[in-house]
């Protein structure tokens, strides 16, 4: 045997040997509470929770099932996370992260940064996302009699003070109302754009733009979360411009000064998230 294909054979060997000390001695549960712990540690309020964690190759870990809840409020189930850590990083004061992994068949990738020492619980975290179905967010699934679908793609940032801000856009969505508006329950949204921002349970909305199949509207407004599936709360305001197909189908169902406006009208959301109120001025 040729020297070349002796050290080979050794690393190959010595891989293996590896593996099969991580997989037989990798200490899962300790390190999955640890790993949890560190995460919801970083945002106050945050709460992560994994089922599963496995060693992984080159250096890093594979977690299964990360469930993500804010203040008690279900977010968003990872079903697959991977974290790599920047191996020189890991003698500094604060180690660097990337991660990617799959979500209500969507991909979410990014970078975090956690400070080493057990008392600085500072999380600095860049996340992005494509391709996320919003009817698989357990945020959206216990509305009752209410229905939401789309695509879903953005960007979020938690600071290293604990403020959280981000940026959304949801295409092809559908919503299906629990009671009709002007007769209709069902709505198509080609898009909808929106610069969002956490303070303590309430999820700030600003810049929305909506641009639909049978209208456009403008709106800001909070979100406010509750621990129990769709028991949160809205309150929103804008200016809405219906099409003129959805207005000559809604002149007879509609006040006679709304169809005679040119800017747009003025509208409110406000109530229970599986229910709420809807008035225009």
């Amino acid at each position: 045997m040729s020297t070349a294909a002796r050290r080979v054979w050794i690393g190959a060997y010595l891989l293996g040997v590896l593996l099969v000390c991580l997989v037989i001695g990798f200490p899962s549960e300790r390190l999955r509470a640890h790993v949890a712990q560190r995460l919801s540690a970083g945002l106050p309020g945050l709460s992560v929770a994994i089922q599963e964690i496995r060693p992984s190759l080159p250096p890093g870990a594979d977690l299964r099932e990360v469930r993500v809840s804010f203040t008690g409020a279900p977010l968003v189930v990872l079903d697959r996370l991977r974290i790599s850590p920047d191996l020189l990083s890991l003698i500094r004061d604060v180690t660097e992260y990337r991660f990617q992994g799959t979500a209500a068949e969507g991909e979410i990738s990014g970078t975090a940064r956690l400070a080493a020492r057990k008392e600085q619980h500072r999380l600095q975290l860049q996340a992005q996302w494509t391709g996320v179905l919003l009817q698989q967010l357990p945020i959206l699934q216990g509305i009752q009699g209410s229905r939401v679908s789309g695509r879903m793609e953005g960007s979020l940032a938690i600071s290293d003070q604990g403020s959280l801000t981000g940026k959304l856009r949801v295409v092809d969505s559908q919503v299906e109302l629990a009671r009709p508006l002007f007769d209709q329950k069902i709505f198509s949204f080609k898009t909808l754009d929106a610069d969002l921002s956490l303070q303590n349970r309430t999820l700030l909305l600003r810049n929305g733009r909506l641009r639909g199949n049978e209208m456009d509207a403008d709106l800001s407004g909070t979100i406010a979360l509750s621990p129990s599936p769709g028991a949160g709360s809205l309150n929103l305001s804008g200016r809405v411009t219906p099409h003129h197909a959805f207005l000559a189908k809604m002149e007879s169902r509609l006040p006679s000064n709304l169809l005679r406006r040119r800017t747009g009208i003025s509208f409110r959301v406000n109530g229970p998230l599986d229910a709420p109120g809807v008035s225009f001025n």
